[in-house]
């Protein structure tokens, strides 16, 4: 009974039959790959066998004429440098009479003798003069001025000129302090005189500029002042003391960091 589903699908009956004919299949391509002919001529030019193709003639006779023309010239040189070679040296003739070579060889003479002594007299004194310098009281007056900018730098000296020949200050207005504030939040009362009491001075850089700052209190408000030494010019700001204590208690009484809190709006001085 014939496979009607696979009509013309089925080349061959079995595995064995499918795989012989492959290799029959491989051989024959095989073969015609082999005996197949290139289709452009790659053999050598018939005209490669002739022999003035091959050899350049021309060439070699200039060659030739070339190397015949510098074995020409070496002769030449050679010549040459044989004949200056067989010749007498004119420059080694000595005159006859063997005048001497110089009149005042004998002062010449002396006269380095001399320099030669007054240099080693020289050198000697050089050798055995003391130095002046001192290296060890270099190294003590730098570790002297080492000490001096140290304190410079921890206590810096705020310069102030007289208000008649320095730039006017700033001072901001402050309203009155409400009464009955309590003062029992750690400051010091103020001295009956109303003396001031210093708790910062330190230089700090505000924006664009270096200030030394000054902060003084008489136990209720804080007065601050910034000087700026290239201007000349103090700005100073006083805290009022509701404000001043609010800080004092929120900063934990250190006033480098309500000094952090500076800074300058054109000519007044600003604490955020």
């Amino acid at each position: 009974m014939a496979d009607r589903g696979r009509v013309g699908s089925l080349v061959v009956g079995c595995k064995s039959a499918a795989n012989k004919e492959w290799r029959k299949s491989h051989e024959g391509h095989r073969q015609r790959i082999k005996s197949v002919q290139p289709s452009t001529d790659m053999a050598a030019p018939a005209t490669s066998g002739l022999v003035h193709l091959r050899t350049n003639l021309k060439r070699e006779r200039l060659l030739e004429e070339r190397y015949m023309e510098i074995d020409r010239e070496n002769q030449s040189l050679l010549k040459k440098m044989s004949e200056a070679m067989k010749k007498p040296n004119p420059y080694l003739k000595l005159s006859p009479d063997h005048k001497p070579t110089s009149l005042n060889r004998t002062g010449r003479k002396a006269e380095l003798i001399r320099i030669t002594q007054e240099n080693q007299r020289m050198l000697k004194a050089i050798q055995s003069t003391k130095p002046v310098y001192d290296a060890r009281r270099w190294e003590d007056s730098y570790r002297k001025s080492e000490v001096h900018l140290k304190n410079c730098c921890s206590y810096p000296v705020v310069t102030r000129l007289p208000k008649v020949s320095s730039s006017p200050s700033v001072l901001m207005s402050i309203d009155p302090e409400p009464a009955g504030v309590s003062q029992s939040d750690g400051f010091a009362a103020a001295d009956p005189d109303g003396d001031r009491k210093f708790v910062l001075k330190e230089g700090m850089r505000l924006g664009d500029k270096y200030f030394l700052l000054e902060f003084a209190t008489d136990g209720r408000s804080l007065n601050i002042s910034a000087y700026d030494g290239d201007t000349q010019t103090t700005l100073e700001l006083v805290v009022k003391e509701k404000r001043h204590r609010q800080l004092y208690r929120e900063l934990n009484g250190d006033y480098s960091l309500i000094a952090a809190r500076l800074r300058v709006d054109g000519d007044r001085l600003i604490l955020d």
